[in-house]
């Protein structure tokens, strides 16, 4: 049988669309089309190649997909309507990347929207290698924050996330819920938004930013990785009638981009979300360290920053009310470009430098009074990359295929 429509769909948008593709979420054995310069003959051999046989594949027996209870109808009419919205969202990204190159060389780049997956997809319902399960969406434990590598690798780094808007609501809104990433490392929850419903953030319409926490451990990246969203709004009562902003899943490409912010909008009818983030070659994990001999409340703020961007992380902003660790943050840096971690406390701005490959802070506060310690361990962990997950997961399902009967294949 013939994979669907978006398998063989891959738009070309022009400014900075490169990443804007469809075969990696609706099929990781996706082979692109020949060239539209070949002749008719290579045409068809391409097609040949293009249409695979499913029967080719594994079939996962053991792990059950979110997608797998549609119809192949539901499906197909899910995946049309998923191209559709797709393909309107990134002709308005050309679009505007038009308008916004009319301002010269320093406009800046309007946000593209992240690839928001459909519910379903042809391999969920074939029990083939969909995201659902490439991404082990169905397991909601976080990550192991002892993985790492203490070599430097591609990663992920998060700048900051905002709701830029919000239809039909009255501010202030009470926001709570997740926000994670799953990444090549192990593909469970990372989280960098991170609320209860008994701890929500309130966010005013002239301040629509949503705080980060610090991941459990460095997000690595080596082609994609997959951004879960499930935020609400908290209402009165028993939780009953309270409203979902965003639940999504969201597919991150890495292309050639490194080094560079971007700004990732998640759209959905009720609500966009928009993400700054960048990819990183050559990065390190980095975990910041903060003390205080502090024993009353005293309102500080920390942040952090690097010589390659120029955007900041808020790292906290709160009280400390007693002594020892205030906080630990995991950020990644480039292993050439200096971590500053700044504190604004008491109508003071106070700076520590550190970089990769040097022992302490290469430059501190020249204060004894400052009752704060600043410490940041570079890549502390030591792990080697094994197989990848999608050999593993055949593997399993090849042997998995074998254990059982005949009649059950």
């Amino acid at each position: 049988m013939a994979p669907p429509v978006a398998e063989l769909l891959s738009p070309s948008i022009t400014a900075h669309c490169s990443d804007l593709g469809f075969a990696s979420a609706l099929s990781p054995d996706y082979s692109p089309p020949v060239g539209e310069d070949d002749d008719d003959e290579d045409d068809l051999l391409g097609a040949t190649i293009t249409y695979r046989e499913v029967e080719e594949e594994p079939v996962d027996y053991e792990i059950t997909c979110p997608g797998q209870s549609f119809t192949e109808e539901q499906q197909d009419e899910l995946c049309l309507n998923w191209i559709e919205r797709w393909s309107d969202l990134c002709v308005q990204y050309s679009d505007s990347c038009d308008a916004v190159s009319l301002g010269g060389e320093n406009a800046p780049r309007p946000p593209w929207p992240l690839k928001v997956l459909p519910e379903t997809t042809y391999p969920c319902i074939t029990r083939g290698y969909c995201y659902h399960r490439e991404y082990m969406t169905s397991d909601t434990s976080q990550t192991t924050s002892s993985l790492g590598f203490s070599r430097p690798q591609d990663m992920m780094r998060i700048f900051s996330l905002k709701l830029s808007s919000c239809k039909s609501k009255s501010y202030p809104i009470s926001v709570y819920g997740i926000l994670a990433v799953r990444d090549d490392l192990e593909p469970l929850r990372n989280y960098v938004f991170n609320r209860s419903r008994d701890d929500p953030v309130m966010i005013h319409q002239d301040s629509l930013a949503l705080p980060l926490c610090s991941p459990c451990r460095g997000m690595y990246v080596l082609d994609r990785a997959l951004l879960e969203v499930d935020l609400w709004v908290k209402k009165e009562g028993d939780g009953s009638t309270d409203e979902q902003l965003l639940s999504v899943y969201a597919e991150i490409d890495l292309g050639s981009s490194f080094d560079e912010i971007f700004t990732g909008r998640v759209h959905s009818e009720d609500c966009i979300l928009d993400m700054d983030y960048a990819f990183l070659a050559q990065g390190v994990e980095a975990i910041i360290q903060v003390f205080t001999s502090v024993d009353s409340p005293r309102h500080v703020r920390f942040i952090a920053s690097s010589s390659s961007f120029d955007e900041e992380i808020v790292l906290f902003e709160g009280k400390c009310v007693e002594k020892g660790e205030l906080f630990t943050h995991v950020v990644a840096v480039k292993t050439k470009e200096k971590l500053e971690v700044r504190l604004e406390w008491e109508n003071s701005l106070l700076a520590w430098t550190f970089q990769y490959g040097t022992l302490g802070a290469s430059s501190y506060p020249d204060d004894d009074s400052v009752p704060f310690y600043v410490n940041v361990l570079f890549a502390p962990k030591n792990r080697e990359r094994g197989p990848s997950r999608y050999h593993a997961w055949k593997e399993r399902c090849r042997n998995m295929g074998r254990k059982l009967p005949a009649a059950d294949c």
